[in-house]
């Protein structure tokens, strides 16, 4: 009996030449994740289900969505995600399709108990009478199985901003799995002070075994997650041999003397691997033990500005080596940047950067050779800032800025190549928030908005190009200018917009007027589905569109967050979410606040809305991970993708449901009849399931 093909004809759109897409991102640097299937309640007798598309799939995978284990929906291509009937009772399973081939199923999910996740963890206890809050967050795959854990840094009630006096409970990190598990929890002690400023941690596989880790700045009477002193992993024996009983803080509460770690963490079990010398000390020196020292040199006698720290992850050395950590002091006037690698036994030094003043640089090789450079001048033109020394944010970012495919960190008004060396100075000083991504999709490559807090400018902000430093434009404010947000918000222009902080209106990325009003200046968010971004501010996400702001719900129901789950920010009047990642689902992203209900909960937020589009999860995009490893560090910045997404969509989707055209020819039909069909010629006969392409369009057999 003749075997019946079936084929369907989509219009093929063409691809834009200067358009960046996910598939630039090497596979080297994807995480090997899941389908990240989820399931939660929406309007009664409806659940809504979400997976990922993987950005190591090919352009023609399908899936095929099973409800109790018998098929719901065949051929999904266009999205990932879709609103089907279903009950608490139900389960879920997606089934991966790739040249006609079934490749992996998934095991049954389950619907969520309401329409968001909640996940009760196990709050510290009090000390001194002082609560202890959900704070920032990261995540990282501590086990391989292709789900993130969350890594949650508890806030004590009397944590303090490094302007301020006073002690802090200790800090305290907890590992959980995405049903509430608690792996384990991490006690940095007394001799951590507690604040925005002073634990950065990194988390992330950092030696490529398939499994997270977790890096971050410890200290004598820190306890791992076995409750083990993490000196006790040290293997140089003046460590081994500190005091772990000793109180290190002074009558402010401060802490401006004795020994200073740096620990690695495993990440299943929360042991202490291994645990080295902080680089550089408080005084500036390496490998030793250190007082803060006279005021001139960091230009006050109370570490202000030496316990200013930041953090990040980076592939220094290109995609197929394992990434290093990056641990940063100094910004306000000194600049120190200290990467380490992580061989899966032990933490190793790699190179030092250290901007002494504002027109010399030090750079300590992997055997701490010293190379001094001067420098006489910025890309600005203003002002004295002329290296890394006072060029720097409350926040950083990283990325291939420069095309050798090997990371560069952005550090606000600077930035550091791969090497250690310094790769520009813009010049316009300290800013509060910096933003890394192809805000202008009509240049090549990244640019950076920089909003400033220095008066150089004065204040306000400025958008160069993020490989030379360039300047392409600028706008000024009569005061410190503390926050500001690039995203495309406004479909109406092309490329991002941005607003800061001080002024009213908002502008084009190329400094066009487009409107007298402020829609926002915190975080960025995908998610109601089309290929704008959303801005999120404290607990409301708000859709712009011509101007006019309209508040966000889960996609059903009550637009707002407020009705689900009693949701709060963090970080007072930063007020930042505990994190913003595409954590499971279709690529729009999740959003983790932790709950009023009992302080103790965490609630994660996904979007519900119905969207056109098949995109690769934005965590197999290098620029948007780099930024979800950095999002936890000083003032949280949300991260954004490497490239622009309504280009992708318009121009890289590949394959279009619009005109589509059904056929059933014959196997055994001769050639001729292949041509008859919509007028479209095929270079040979299909036989077999699969894409066929002719020279202009695409001929799917199902």
């Amino acid at each position: 009996m003749p075997r019946l093909l079936y084929i369907t004809l989509f219009a093929a759109l063409t691809l834009t030449a200067q358009a960046q897409k996910p598939q630039d991102t090497p596979v080297s640097q994807m995480e090997k994740l899941d389908r990240g299937l989820i399931a939660f309640p929406t309007t009664s007798g409806n659940c809504f289900v979400s997976w990922r598309l993987l950005g190591t799939d090919n352009e023609y995978t399908t899936f095929e969505l099973l409800k109790n284990g018998k098929s719901l929906k065949k051929d999904i291509y266009q999205n990932t995600a879709l609103s089907v009937p279903g009950t608490k009772n139900d389960v879920f399973q997606i089934v991966t399709v790739q040249n006609g081939v079934e490749v992996d199923t998934t095991a049954e999910v389950t619907p969520w108990a309401t329409a968001y996740l909640a996940l009760k963890l196990n709050r510290p206890e009090k000390v001194d009478g002082k609560a202890y809050f959900p704070n920032d967050m990261s995540v990282g795959d501590v086990d391989g199985d292709g789900q993130y854990e969350l890594f949650v840094k508890w806030d004590p009630e009397n944590s303090k901003d490094n302007a301020n006096s006073g002690a802090s409970n200790p800090v305290v990190i907890d590992c959980y799995r995405l049903d509430g598990t608690q792996l384990w929890r991490v006690n940095l002690g007394i001799n951590i002070r507690a604040g925005a400023h002073y634990t950065q941690f990194m988390v992330y596989d950092f030696n490529g075994d398939g499994r997270a880790e977790m890096i971050c700045k410890t200290a004598p009477g820190s306890k791992d997650g076995e409750g083990q002193y993490v000196s006790y992993a040290a293997t140089d024996n003046t460590i081994r041999s500190t005091s772990n009983t000793v109180d290190l803080r002074n009558g402010d509460g401060r802490i401006l003397k004795g020994a200073e770690y740096l620990t690695v963490f495993d990440g299943l079990t929360g042991k202490a691997i291994h645990t080295i010398w902080y680089n550089p000390n408080r005084a500036g020196k390496f490998n030793q033990v250190s007082e803060h020292p006279e005021k001139s040199f960091w230009n006050d006698n109370y570490g202000n500005r030496a316990d200013r720290h930041l953090a990040c992850v980076a592939y220094l050395d290109g995609p197929d080596k394992n990434p290093s950590a990056v641990m940063v002091r100094g910004y306000y006037t000194r600049a120190y940047l200290w990467a380490v690698d992580f061989d899966g036994e032990q933490l190793h030094h790699k190179w030092l950067h250290a901007s002494i003043n504002n027109n010399a640089t030090e750079l300590y090789d992997a055997n701490w050779n010293k190379t001094t450079k001067a420098y006489t001048t910025n890309t600005c033109g203003l002002g004295s800032h002329h290296t890394m020394f006072g060029n720097g944010n409350h926040n950083l970012s990283v990325g291939d800025v420069d095309g050798d495919g090997c990371d560069e960190i952005i550090w606000g008004s600077a930035a550091l190549d791969n090497d250690g060396t310094l790769l520009y100075s813009v010049g316009y000083g300290h800013g509060d928030a910096i933003h890394l991504a192809d805000l202008d999709p009509d240049r090549p490559g990244y640019e950076v908005f920089d909003v400033h807090e220095e008066g150089v400018g004065p204040y306000g902000c400025d958008v160069h190009d993020a490989r030379t430093g360039e300047v392409l434009f600028s706008r000024t404010a009569d005061r410190d200018t503390g926050r500001g947000l690039a995203a495309d918000y406004d479909s109406r222009y092309r490329g991002c917009e941005f607003t800061y902080a001080t002024q009213a209106s908002s502008w084009s990325i190329n400094g066009k007027t487009i409107h007298s009003s402020n829609p926002g200046m915190n975080f960025r968010i995908f998610w109601d589905g089309d290929a704008q971004e959303e801005l999120f501010n404290d607990i409301q996400i708000s859709k712009w569109k011509e101007g006019e702001i309209s508040i966000m719900g889960l996609g059903f129901g009550r637009n707002s967050l407020s009705a689900f789950g009693r949701p709060a920010s963090c970080n007072s009047t930063k007020a930042t979410p505990c994190l913003t990642a595409d954590l499971f689902g279709d690529w729009r992203e999740e959003l983790i606040l932790w709950s009023l209900t009992d302080s103790c909960t965490i609630n994660i937020y996904s979007s519900a809305y119905s969207t056109r589009y098949r995109v690769p999860t934005l965590m197999h995009d290098h620029l948007y991970r780099m930024g979800v490893a950095w999002q936890n560090v000083a003032y949280n910045q949300p991260p954004h993708l490497g490239y622009y997404l309504p280009d992708y969509i318009e121009s890289f989707q590949g394959i279009s449901t619009t005109g589509i055209h059904h056929a059933t020819l014959n196997e055994d039909d001769c050639d001729d009849a292949w041509y008859t069909l919509q007028g479209i010629r095929l270079q040979q006969k299909p036989t077999q399931p699969g894409i066929y392409i002719n020279h202009s369009r695409k001929i799917r057999i199902r």
